[in-house]
């Protein structure tokens, strides 16, 4: 006769909270094509306790491209070449890509420990980080478009 132990049921309630969480969570958002000859970039933010409560925005020069809340990804549609990137708090962090026409890059935002506040950082990632991710992601509408 087996018994249950505490152990035991904390590992299947566990066991049990993630299949519920995997089940719930849906399928990876499905990025289409870029339009031909430009290319997409994907800025994404994962859910974090550090810093939900507050937005950052993503700009190109003095541009608003978006603003990534917890849990949230946009699409910014660009032309081929050098573009660089930038989000700020106590300091700024900028990112460049080069951008080929009809390719699709992703890009993570994260917060690091600074002074006072959480630091912004954005980070180029490969698809595959974004489709984990991605599952539970709300789609933010861009603030602007990148492409003239």
């Amino acid at each position: 006769m087996a018994v249950l132990t505490r152990r035991t049921a904390v590992v299947f309630l566990v066991a049990a909270v993630a299949v519920a969480s995997e089940a719930a969570a849906g399928q990876p958002v499905q990025i289409g094509d870029p339009p031909p000859g430009r290319a997409l970039i994907v800025f994404y933010r994962t859910w974090e306790y550090p810093a939900a409560a507050l937005s950052y925005i993503v700009r190109e020069g003095q541009t608003k491209l978006g603003m990534l809340s917890p849990g949230s990804y946009f699409i910014a549609t660009v032309q081929p070449g050098l573009h660089t990137y930038a989000v700020r708090a106590e300091r700024r962090d900028n990112m460049q890509i080069v951008a080929e026409a009809d390719e699709v890059y992703y890009v993570r935002f994260e917060l690091e420990t600074g002074w006072l506040l959480y630091q912004p950082t954005l980070t180029p990632v490969e698809q595959r980080l974004f489709d984990q991710s991605s599952k539970s992601l709300k789609l933010s509408e861009p603030l602007a478009s990148a492409a003239p």
